[in-house]
């Protein structure tokens, strides 16, 4: 006889699957809640840290972001600072490098220090700005580049009481200013330059945010302003800035110069009251610069004016009883400038320039007779066009069908061509047999040509 399960062992099994039913269903629930709790672990690679988001206008409001990798660092972390309104962001010292545990995992971390420093009061936003490092794969693995953007952050800057927005302030608790001058301020002379280097050095500040040397100075005073030499110094965590101005002061006039005195003022935040300090004015007594220029200069053209007077009687002596050498000289000094060859030759081209026939045929007798007729003649020429043209210029004088139109290019061109190659001056006039290179007894050619 079969065995039936009684009501006990009936319940038992229902309570049995009740209670696996319900572990299901709530580690089917539970789940999604611990997948999301380990990517909440999961730290971000950059971020921004402001401990103290509230400052006075030029006070030091400092922040940090921090920096993470799987891995150890490789080289140097940029930074693409944003630009701010009246306000500037200073890095402040070296990164601390050190670890993170974050589940079963370790993260390096690099924390950089800034500084904000704001002119502008109320609510100051410090945009995202982006970070770029590298890191490796553990220790020995390969580099990898990023190239991540920080969040932004809101700052809260406060103005002292009664301040003027338009004026520069620095905070801080004192401001130390010193002064050198060279040479020492007193008696002065009138161009001379005097240099003036001023130093201050404050606690909290940055040497770049300190304020400048004022330029403006009393009539007569030219002032030259060098770069400033900026440091910072950070020793045992604190914080000095330092600036020092080098002013150079021309003093162009003469009589008494007074440069005013300097006031430095600061606000102090723990005091919350203001702070100054001055540098004295100084007076110069400048003496006029000596002026002998002008009288010694008239002395001196006096002194020299009978013996300039002399010297030129002479040369007008000198002058009139060599008038006959002095024009021989200029004469021969014109012909080697002006060879008879030369002006031979610009009178035949101008001739055959302006057509001009019978000018022609005197400018090529006049160059006839002054160039040397016993040279060889350049094998290499050929005279037959120089032949034709003088034969054309003869023609058209002396030939029986005679004109007016004479044309001088074929001969300017003939006689050119010739001196270019070294042969113009070897040719004879050229008769109707001649050729190149002979003597020609007969200075003209035929009184009845064929």
């Amino acid at each position: 006889m079969r065995n039936h399960p009684t009501d006990r062992q009936n319940r038992r099994r229902l309570s049995a699957s009740a209670l696996a039913s319900v572990l299901i269903a709530g580690w089917l629930c539970l789940t999604p809640s611990t997948v999301l709790s380990a990517d909440e672990e999961t730290p971000q690679p950059v971020e921004i840290d402001v401990p103290n988001p509230k400052a006075w206008v030029g006070q030091r409001l400092s922040f940090t972001v921090k920096v993470r990798a799987p891995g150890s660092f490789v080289g140097a972390t940029s930074f693409t600072l944003p630009q701010i309104s009246r306000a500037v962001i200073v890095q402040v010292g070296s990164p601390v490098v050190s670890s993170e545990d974050v589940g079963d995992e370790s993260w390096f971390v690099q924390t950089h220090e800034f500084a904000l420093y704001s002119q502008a009061s109320g609510q100051v936003t410090i945009p995202a700005f982006k970070v770029r490092y590298s890191n490796r794969d553990g220790f020995t693995g390969p580099s990898t580049d990023h190239s991540e953007q920080t969040p932004a952050a809101q700052v809260e800057i406060q103005r002292p009481p009664d301040q003027d927005p338009n004026v520069f302030l620095v905070t801080t608790d004192n401001i130390k200013v010193e002064e050198k001058w060279e040479p020492t301020p007193g008696k002065a002379q009138q161009g001379d330059v005097i240099q003036r280097v001023i130093t201050q050095t404050a606690d909290e500040v940055s040497g770049m945010v300190l304020a400048p040397p004022p330029s403006k100075v009393p009539e007569g005073v030219q002032v030259y302003l060098k770069s400033p030499e900026v440091t910072d110094n950070t020793e045992r965590g604190e914080f000095t800035g330092q600036r020092r101005d080098t002013v150079k002061y021309q003093l162009q006039r003469s009589g008494q110069i007074t440069l005013p005195a300097i006031r430095y003022v600061w606000w102090d935040p723990e005091k919350e009251s203001f702070g100054s300090t001055s540098l004295p004015e100084v007076t110069f007594d400048v003496a006029a610069a000596p002026q002998p220029h002008i009288a010694d200069t008239d002395n001196q053209n006096r002194a020299w004016l009978p013996w300039i007077m002399l010297t030129v009687a002479a040369l007008i002596a000198f002058a009139a009883t060599q008038t006959q050498r002095i024009r021989g000289c200029w004469q021969t000094l014109h012909r080697w400038w002006n060879p008879p060859e030369r002006v031979a030759s610009k009178k035949l081209i101008q001739a055959c320039e302006s057509n001009d026939a019978s000018a022609a045929e005197a400018a090529w007798s006049e160059w006839q007779n002054v160039t040397s007729s016993d040279q060889n003649v350049s094998a290499e020429l050929n005279p037959a066009e120089l032949d034709a043209a003088i034969m054309e210029l003869h023609r058209s004088l002396y030939g029986g069908d005679a004109d007016s139109s004479w044309n001088g290019q074929p001969l300017r061109q003939a006689f050119e061509r010739s001196r270019q190659h070294g042969s113009a001056g070897q040719f004879g006039s050229v008769g109707q047999h001649g050729s190149v290179g002979e003597r020609v007894s007969r200075p003209l050619p035929p009184l009845n040509p064929l």
